[in-house]
């Protein structure tokens, strides 16, 4: 739970209110978008309500500012608004009589003075009369409005090449009404079509799906009809990134025939001839509404049960993966309309803005989920094939993380708790070793951390979150990063590429070769195990036997530095076999393994961790 909200991977940054925003009337949000200012990149939810348009700064996602206001352009309140942006630029159209195409300049966000205040609208295109949505190509300068008042509801393309002189540039009306489209310049499998420019036409009245080449906009015309079984409401669709798939929401189909929220999926390998896959049906029963797609996850706002987010991974077998949701409507997960309309993931931070028609803006952060296996030398057992758990079993294994303290805290993580009684007691391959970090860097500059957490470590190698079987989590953007492993008494090591990381939850091996390490002699080979280097008493990037900041005469001083045969017992840095006791000398002594690892011949020699 997210205060009254349920949720799962979704964190709750901000909620914002519908008369924080700027409107009091019941519904009264509606279509969401966003856009990031390229000159200081700072983040804006755009949201439509009843009575205009809210621009919102979420740059600081905790404390969104609303900088203003721009009046619908009838001064008629009407619930359907819907927005879009294409470079600097947002369009605004509504189903109100009258109230055509607005536009705004985006830039002038960013020097309001005494938020919030009234805006203006830039230019005005009446051309149209009232429209049900709108889709500005984001690669050529064309606004597409569907649903409208004139051409029969069908495409009505206007030339925004000066946004301040929007003109008529072509309509399409062979196919009637349209609810919704989606442009794309076309990079797809169907090399037939690369680079045209197609509409993507969702039709509630006839539930079918048109796909239209609008390259010129004087002669448009359809490629393909796709038909469906089923439907009532043909309503909105997105394809993936590559453009293979297309995945389309009836928003009718709930309803009418008591199945729960589908989303009906079709192969574009061809895209003259597409082929339906199947669809993924989710227990819930709730309408769904807007969905898009951004890095192989799949968005959806689903009215009663919220924000979705589901794994393309899938798709090709003509379903979905469920990972993760955030419920803006608790009351229930019924048909109907009251929740969550649309959303937005496109920013670079992470965050994802939602709209709730009833209630407001949620601006929510999903959390991404990794299962990382390291092997740490010290405790590692080459016959068993797992590392010994010596410290929880004496005792000696801290409830809290030890790393803060160290000069590592967690960033960009979710709060790290206590280690709760439960996993102290497991035994077996799941027994619990000892705290470690890890890390998600930046591809392009790897000695800049991202993101860092700790988690517990297994004798299998598994790392886990505190309550002993969870995975790790992250509070930054689905990408690709580097992945590191630290350990208090160990070499570091890292993913020599980088590797996708996501709200779908991934697995990532770094004890078995199916990963390069970054460096020279990252980790320690033994046998077919790849495992953290040992003996790093002194907590820094080398580890030495002689010379100033040695490994070794830590040990020394722990043990009272003058009897070598002392022993001492706990939670120490110089226990680098981790068995609960520094030694100096004699059998599983703690120094010998400092001299093997800097070569065993030469004392001064010393290794140096491959972390940048």
């Amino acid at each position: 739970m997210a205060g009254a909200y349920p949720c799962d991977k979704v964190d709750l940054l901000a909620f914002m209110t519908l008369a924080q925003m700027g409107t009091t009337v019941t519904p009264h949000a509606a279509d969401i978008w966003g856009w990031t200012d390229p000159l200081d990149q700072h983040e804006y939810a755009i949201l439509g309500l009843n009575n205009g348009t809210a621009f919102i700064d979420i740059t600081v996602p905790t404390a969104p500012v609303r900088i203003g206001n721009l009046p619908t352009h009838t001064g008629s309140s009407n619930m359907w608004r819907d927005v879009d942006v294409a470079g600097n630029w947002c369009y605004v159209g509504s189903e109100m009589a009258g109230h055509g195409l607005q536009v705004f300049d985006l830039t002038r966000l960013r020097n309001v003075a005494n938020p919030p205040v009234v805006f203006t609208e830039d230019a005005w295109f009446g051309g149209i009369g009232n429209s049900h949505t709108i889709c500005a190509d984001k690669d050529h300068p064309y606004v597409y409005t569907v649903g409208t008042s004139v051409n029969s509801g069908g495409l009505t393309a206007i030339d925004v090449t000066n946004p301040l002189l929007p003109t008529l540039a072509g309509t399409f009306t062979n196919e009637g009404y349209i609810h919704e489209n989606v442009l794309y310049t076309y990079a797809g499998p169907d090399t037939d079509h690369t680079g045209k420019q197609l509409s993507f036409n969702f039709h509630s009245g006839a539930d079918r799906i048109t796909v239209v080449d609008v390259t010129d906009k004087t002669d448009m015309n359809t490629l393909v009809t796709i038909n469906y079984s089923g439907g009532n409401i043909c309503h909105q669709g997105w394809l993936t990134d590559d453009h293979r798939y297309l995945l389309m929401g009836d928003e009718g189909d709930e309803g009418t025939f008591g199945h729960g929220t589908r989303t009906r999926i079709f192969d574009l390998l061809d895209l003259d001839t597409p082929v339906y896959l199947g669809a993924y049906t989710s227990p819930l029963l709730s309408t769904d509404h807007n969905q898009y797609i951004s890095n192989d996850l799949v968005y959806q706002s689903n009215y009663s049960s919220g924000l979705r987010i589901l794994d393309l991974a899938p798709v090709a077998t003509g379903t979905l993966t469920p990972v993760a949701y955030f419920d803006t409507y608790p009351a229930n997960n019924a048909v109907g309309y009251n929740g969550a309309w649309g959303n937005y993931p496109y920013f670079k931070s992470g965050v994802v803005i939602n709209t709730d028609r009833l209630t407001g803006l949620f601006i929510v952060m999903p959390r991404l989920s990794l299962r990382v296996k390291a092997m740490l030398e010290g405790p590692f057992d080459a016959n068993t094939g797992l590392m010994h758990d010596s410290l929880r079993v004496r005792g000696f294994l801290p409830s809290s993380e030890p790393y803060t303290a160290l000069g590592l805290p967690p960033i960009n993580s979710p709060a790290v708790g206590n280690l709760a009684l439960g996993p102290l007691t497991v035994t077996g391959n799941n027994a619990l070793v000892d705290w470690v970090v890890v890390e998600l860097r930046d591809p392009l500059s790897p000695s800049v951390v991202k993101a860092r957490t700790v988690g517990l470590l297994q004798r299998d190698g598994d790392i886990v979150a505190t309550d002993g079987t969870s995975p790790v989590q992250f509070s930054v953007a689905v990408k690709d990063y580097l992945i590191a492993v630290r350990h208090r008494t160990h070499l570091g090591c890292m993913t020599a590429t980088a590797q996708r990381v996501s709200v779908a939850e991934k697995s990532y091996d770094l004890t078995n070769g199916s990963l390069a390490l970054f460096g020279t002699g990252a980790a320690k080979s033994i046998g077919a195990v790849n495992a953290l280097w040992t003996g790093n008493a002194e907590r820094d990037t080398q580890l030495k036997y002689t010379g100033t900041l040695n490994d070794r005469d830590p040990i020394l001083v722990a043990v009272g530095g003058t009897v070598p045969t002392a022993t001492v017992s706990g939670y120490l840095p110089t226990d680098v076999n981790m068995d609960g006791t520094a030694k100096y000398t004699g059998t599983g002594n703690d120094r010998d393994p400092i001299l093997i690892n800097v070569g065993g011949t030469v004392p001064t020699n010393t290794r140096t961790e491959q972390l940048p």
